[in-house]
């Protein structure tokens, strides 16, 4: 029975990342590049047409006088004459064809491809928009999750994200600001289920197996490898609209099967063994309470002021920044700065997330022979998992940017950057279980409401920085250097302040007779 709560829990992440990346993928499609926007003036339009068959083919200069032509009408005297060339001729005609479109685009024209005219800002906003919701949902999340249970909670919550995502071209049809209201909510849904998914981790997984329940959480990560070039696709070959609707679908059958196999805990399971249920109760000790913990009992003033736990915060925060940058510029990167077609963008941008599942998938298999044969100590052990899960991310970010426009090497990077971050399912993802698994799933909503601010802070920043100023590779090495900073610092401040012992108020403030926080 454990191992289907954690394939579950699996497909529960993998679920919400499908809601959380569906806006990152279809913005580009969605939203038409007006000739105003001279961020595209420099670079193929492999994306800016989906209406009319797929992309353009990318030009090649056959001619050397076009050439010279090219280069002269972007000179500043050339531009001071009106000087154009062929090319800039063909696709200012193109973006004029496509501008008129979606200027003349019926209010509820659904299903027929055609993008809208909003601006660049407004893009930013919406990818910014599964954040804000985000943040309060994963609070509410352990606190839900903690008073109700994660069964309950995670059903009802994903059932919102449904439905939402499913009517979302119809409300991008109204207004950009009903998508924008949408996407908030399907935020405070997600929000929900990773602070739910690790109430369960702590009450069905034994300490030796610990490493690889959290490791189940990594489904978000499958749902980004394969959401990426699935959405991607159905916005490429059949329509934009597509790539919300049949996800949400599948989303919906996925939740009779949550709701079916899905228990709070091994006493409240009617299919589990009484051997298993033994088990799991034994290896746990009394480290876990067999009750749902009250909010009235939780040592809230314990937690806020706990070293160790604020230490995890930051580095929460650090992995996170770097996690919504992949997810919601790395199309952009890849189809804007690169010139890769959206399927080809879609495709390979979920490759470094196949990594992350993989390495992930090693480094919690390692992590539990290490905890079972004592070899370091866990705090120690925790520590210098953060090496691999921040640092070397970090490095390898940097070296994104100093590539150029080499498909190649910018892709082997993005995947080990990736890969390597598998690393936090054995480092900050398994921390919160540590110093308290009566809490672990308040503990990480807490700091997954810190942390995906992040989300708040990218989308804006990367169109500050790259979006108005021809979104050049040059502009992007600025974003990397920002990213791997962030990554490195946080990793930084868990080595110095953290721990992995169970702290004293994981006890509770009135459990016993007594008060652990005065501990």
């Amino acid at each position: 029975m454990r191992a289907w709560i954690a394939v579950m829990m699996f497909t529960a992440c993998w679920t919400s990342y499908t809601c959380r990346l569906q806006m990152s993928i279809l913005a580009v499609p969605m939203i038409v590049q007006t000739p105003k926007d001279e961020r595209f003036a420099a670079i193929e339009p492999a994306t800016r047409s989906m209406s009319d068959g797929g992309p353009h083919k990318p030009h090649l200069w056959l001619n050397p006088e076009d050439m010279i032509d090219e280069i002269l009408s972007r000179n500043e005297i050339g531009r001071q004459f009106g000087r154009r060339s062929k090319r800039q001729d063909e696709v200012a005609a193109g973006e004029d064809e496509e501008t008129e479109k979606a200027l003349e685009r019926d209010t509820f024209d659904l299903w027929s491809g055609e993008p809208f005219n909003w601006e660049p800002h407004i893009r930013g906003q919406l990818l910014a928009a599964y954040a804000y919701g985000n943040v309060p949902g994963n609070l509410l999340g352990g606190i839900l999750a903690m008073k109700f249970g994660a069964r309950a909670t995670v059903m009802w919550t994903a059932l919102v994200a449904v439905f939402v995502s499913m009517v979302s071209p119809v409300l991008a049809n109204i207004h950009w600001l009903a998508l924008f209201g949408s996407r908030v909510l399907v935020g405070l849904a997600g929000g929900v289920v990773f602070p739910s998914c690790h109430t369960l981790v702590a009450k069905w997984s034994p300490p030796d197996e610990k490493s690889r329940f959290v490791w189940s959480l990594l489904g978000g990560t499958f749902g980004t490898v394969f959401t990426y070039p699935a959405v991607a696709a159905l916005a490429q070959h059949v329509t934009w609209e597509a790539g919300w609707y049949l996800p949400s679908l599948v989303m919906f059958v996925w939740l009779i099967f949550w709701w079916l196999l899905v228990y709070d805990s091994p006493g409240e399971h009617p299919g589990i063994t009484d051997a298993e249920k033994n088990y799991i109760v034994a290896s746990q000790g009394s480290t876990v309470r067999a009750d749902k913990p009250a909010l009235k009992d939780t040592p809230l003033k314990a937690i806020f002021t706990s070293i160790p736990f604020l230490s995890l915060v930051v580095c929460h925060f650090g992995n996170l920044f770097l996690l919504f940058f992949y997810q919601n510029s790395i199309l952009l990167y890849l189809t804007l700065a690169l010139g890769l077609q959206i399927t080809k963008g879609g495709f390979l941008a979920g490759l470094p997330w196949l990594a992350r599942m993989s390495f992930g998938f090693f480094f919690s298999w390692i992590g539990d022979i290490i905890k079972r044969k004592q070899v370091v100590s866990l705090t120690t052990f925790r520590k210098g998992a953060t090496v691999f899960s921040h640092f070397i991310p970090g490095v390898f970010l940097v070296m994104v940017g100093y590539v150029g426009k080499s498909f190649m090497l910018a892709n082997v990077f993005l995947f080990f950057a990736l890969g390597f971050n598998g690393a936090a399912s054995i480092a900050n993802l398994s921390n919160n279980q540590d110093l308290s698994p009566n809490y672990a799933g308040l503990l990480y909503g807490i700091m997954n409401t810190v942390g995906t601010t992040s989300g708040m802070i990218i989308p804006p920043m990367v169109e500050a920085i790259a979006g108005a100023h021809g979104n050049t590779v040059e502009q992007w090495q600025t974003i990397f250097w920002i990213g791997a900073a962030v990554c490195i610092s946080s990793m930084i401040v868990f080595i110095i302040g953290g721990s992995a012992e169970i702290q004293p108020w994981n006890e509770g403030r009135q459990r016993g007779g007594g008060d652990s926080t005065k501990v």
